[in-house]
Formats: structure tokens, sequence, C-alpha cells
């Protein structure tokens, strides 16, 4: 009788200890990047576009209205997020490889890799090879697909890519560098491409991580819809081209200094697209944003499995899952197209984050807030401690308050001749509730070249700079001390610790 009473007592221990240890397992990391992503998305308010799975996320999550990447373009933007540094810190605002720009620096992967969790990675994380492999080394997994060139599968597009590269080789001396047609829409299934596959190998691991006994951190990385806009055919079809709008401002901003013009090299280099400086049709220019919102909804479709794929693991109820596009991009808006510039458009950032017993379900928040600020959040999120280089400001605590006041202005940054010390020319901007504001300076002389204000009350398209008018002198004064020539992040963080 004491035998069997002995036996029971045990067995309710191991339950009860085992309870413990299920109720205080740190939750694991689903980090879902997605490249060329603006807030071009139903849950930010857009009618047209098709984003159910996204939608049903930020329904489940945290919306983050106004967010900033550090920099509008992938390299920097990623190595920012990933490292905790903004990029004008050991110059990673030149695009090189991190691992050669700053190879001590912990980044988060590893911090989470350090503090117990299992760590596993495909798709664009890192922009540059070599810091994937450094990074994940053989935690990172690459889908093998039919894709040539730049991701293309159709017969048109082959043939497209090799007429294209002769045309390289005769006019420019070079390879075409795998580029086609800017767009392609072939009735293939979501596998076929890179993206749909790489999802395939993402619900297959989570049944590594089914048993529990290590948190992970899981980092997907969706490469669309970067260019080229290639979407299956049934993507394509969920659309009208002529009911998707299209931009109302395709010219410059009225008084706008020379360092905001860009002739978006990154999509004429494309088959088909006109060269030098070359006015887009109507017809192409619908076609590309087509195409740009076929993406999108393709790139839905593979969350919405992902997703599918955590809950069917039971490993949603402790999974943080966090989705953010890493810059913005333009539509035809300023008659530009692509990011590399200082409008908000490419700066300005999606940010869902969902949290094991999140409260605030389904909430918006108008917080300024940055990507810099990834790291710190998912260490205060997991019970981590916050490594000391960090250089952003956890917003763990607007997750539990709403209210809270925040930040009163995000910072970016913008390198014109970025790998050339003697004519570096940052564009340091600014953005608070109302106003961004950018001051173009000199690096070799910290001379200011040039200002630029836009009055987002009045002006939310940013058609107007502002900054030349007389009324606009004492707001300029206030907005050039909170920007500090790019410092001004440390007095702004420093007011809400």
């Amino acid at each position: 009788m004491l035998k069997s009473i002995a036996v029971v007592w045990i067995v309710a221990c191991t339950f009860i200890l085992s309870s413990c240890e299920k109720q205080t397992q740190k939750p694991n990391v689903l980090f879902i990047a997605v490249d060329d992503l603006r807030p071009e998305l139903g849950c930010y308010g857009n009618k047209i576009i098709k984003s159910p799975n996204i939608d049903k996320l930020a329904g489940e999550g945290l919306v983050f209205n106004r967010t900033y990447c550090q920099q509008s373009i992938c390299m920097a933007s990623r190595a920012s997020i990933m490292s905790g540094l903004r990029p004008d810190t050991l110059n990673i605002y030149n695009c090189a490889a991190l691992n050669e720009l700053a190879p001590d620096v912990l980044t988060i992967n590893q911090h989470f890799e350090n503090n117990g969790y299992k760590i596993w990675a495909s798709g664009k994380i890192y922009h540059h090879g070599i810091d994937r492999k450094v990074q994940f080394g053989e935690n990172f997994s690459t889908p093998k697909t039919e894709e040539t060139g730049r991701g293309y599968l159709s017969e048109k597009a082959l043939e497209i890519v090799d007429e294209y590269d002769s045309y390289y080789r005769e006019h420019r001396n070079e390879p075409g560098g795998g580029r086609g047609p800017a767009f392609e829409s072939p009735d293939v299934p979501d596998n076929a491409y890179h993206d749909g596959l790489m999802t395939d190998l993402a619900i297959e691991k989570f049944a590594d991580f089914t048993s529990g006994d290590e948190p992970f951190f899981m980092a997907v990385g969706y490469k669309k819809p970067h260019l080229p806009f290639n979407a299956p055919k049934k993507y394509w079809d969920l659309y009208d081209a002529d009911e998707i709008d299209m931009a109302d401002n395709k010219y410059l901003p009225e008084n706008v200094s020379q360092f905001f013009q860009y002739n978006f090299g990154e999509l004429r280099n494309y088959a088909g697209i006109p060269k030098g400086q070359e006015a887009f049709s109507d017809t192409l220019s619908r076609n590309l944003k087509h195409g740009y919102y076929a993406s999108v909804s393709y790139i839905d479709a593979q969350i919405g499995r992902l997703l599918d794929g955590l809950k069917e693991n039971g490993l949603d109820e402790n999974t943080i899952v966090i989705l953010w596009g890493d810059h913005g991009w333009k539509l035809g808006e300023h008659g530009m197209w692509c990011k590399h510039t200082q409008f908000e458009l490419d700066n300005h950032v999606p940010l869902i984050l969902k949290v094991p017993g999140q409260k605030s379900k389904g909430a918006k928040t108008e917080a300024l807030v940055e990507f810099v600020d990834i790291y710190p959040t998912l260490c205060d999120l997991a019970g981590l401690e916050l490594p000391a280089h960090l250089q952003g400001t956890s917003f763990e605590p607007l997750v539990k308050n709403l209210e809270k006041e925040w930040k009163e202005g995000a910072i970016s940054i913008w390198p014109l001749n970025r790998t050339n010390p003697e004519k570096l020319i940052m564009g340091y901007s600014v953005q608070t509730n109302r106003y961004r504001y950018t001051e173009w300076i000199k690096d070799s002389s910290g001379e200011i070249l040039a200002r630029d204000l836009f009055d987002h009350k009045s002006d939310p398209g940013e058609n107007v700079n502002i900054s030349n008018i007389p009324a606009s002198e004492a707001i300029i004064k206030d907005l050039s001390k909170l920007l500090d020539k790019g410092d001004g992040w440390k007095n702004i963080s420093a007011q809400i610790r």
C-alpha cells in the first residue's frame, strides 16, 4: 500500500514539474522577413490588395502603423536589424557584408543561440551569402527549384533572359546578371518558385521543434515582392488591372532639393523597361503595379501556410511571431519606382507582432518605432539580457501599454556616393508625428548642403518642400536640434527609458 502511494506521489510530482517547465519555457520566435514590402496591405488600409493571411495575423497581434527602417536598401536595413546597430556605425551603410564590416558584432540569431535556442533559417535574412554562411552555417537551408536567372520559369521569360544577356554583352561588355522581363505569370504551383518551396521546407522543419526540449528561433526570408514581379498565374488573376489605383503625383515635389532625384536603375536594368530618362507608359506602369500586387498576394499565401503549419504542429501558443518588410518602395509616386531615396515611402515599413498571451489582439499603434528596435524588443519578450552594443530601444513596454508615450522621432539615413569618403553626402532624416525633415550633409566637412521639410498634416504625399519659407524657420531649428546630424536618436531614446 505504501509502495503504491509512493508511486502515485512520484508520478504526481513529475507531472507538476513538467507542467511548471512548460509554463516557464522561453517562447519560440518565428522571424518573418519580406523583401520590398511596403505597408500596401489590407491591415494598413489598402482596399484593393488581397492579403487575408497577413491581415489575419494582424487581427491576432499588434500592428505598428508608423515603423521606419534605418536605410532604404536591402543589405544595410537587414544588417542593422540583425546587428542592432545603426547603418552609420562601422560604415554599414556602404552595403558590404556584415562579416566584413563588423565581424565581431553579436547578432540577434547568435544571441538567441547562445541562450539555448535552436536556430534555423532559409531565404533572404542577410543580404550577402557569406553572412548567411557565417551566421547560420548548417542551420541554413536553400530550396532547389527549376528557376533560371533571377527567378524565371516561363519559356518566354527564359528566351528573353538569353536575349538580354546578349544585349548586355554587346552594349555594356558585361553579362546581364540573369535579368529578363520585370514580371511573369506562368500557370505553376506555388512551390515551383523559391518562396513556395522554402515554405514547404519551413513547415517540415516545425516537426523537429515539437519536442519542446529547447525553444527555437526560425528565420524565414521571402524574396518577393522584390523584382522581378514573378508569381503564379492564379495570383495575377486575383486582380483586375483597371481597378488598381495608380499614383496621382507622378512628379518631383515642388522646391525639392537635387538630392531626392533618382532614376531607379534597379528597375530600368530589366528587359522591356525604358532606359535613360524615358518615362513609362500608363500601360507599363499598370502592369508593374499589377505584378507587385500579385507578388504580395503570393507571399501572403505562403505566410498563411507557414502560420498554419506552426499551429498544426502545436507550436503557435508559445511562439512570438514578428513580420517585417525590409524597407519601403515607390510605385510610380514622384515619377519614380523602387527605393533608394529619403521619401517617407522608401522608409515607411510594415511591422506586425504577435506575442503569446497578448491582450491587445487586433490593436494598432501610431507610436514611432524603428527597425533597430526589433533586436532589444525580442530579447525583452524572450527574457534575454540585452547586449551592451544595441542602439535601439525595446518597444516591449508598448506591447503591454499602448497608451504609453513613445519616441518623438525616428531617424533614417541615405548616403550618396556611399563608397567614396571624399564625396560622401549623408542624408539624415527625422520622422516625427507631423513632419519629415532631412539634412544633406557633406561628410568630409560637416557642411549642410540642403534641407527638405514636408508637413504630413497638410501634405501627406510629400509634394511640396517647405524648408525655404519663413514660417518654417522655427520648425527647422527644432527639428535640426532633434536630428543632431544623425545622433539625435541617443537623446530621443534616453527620454523614454
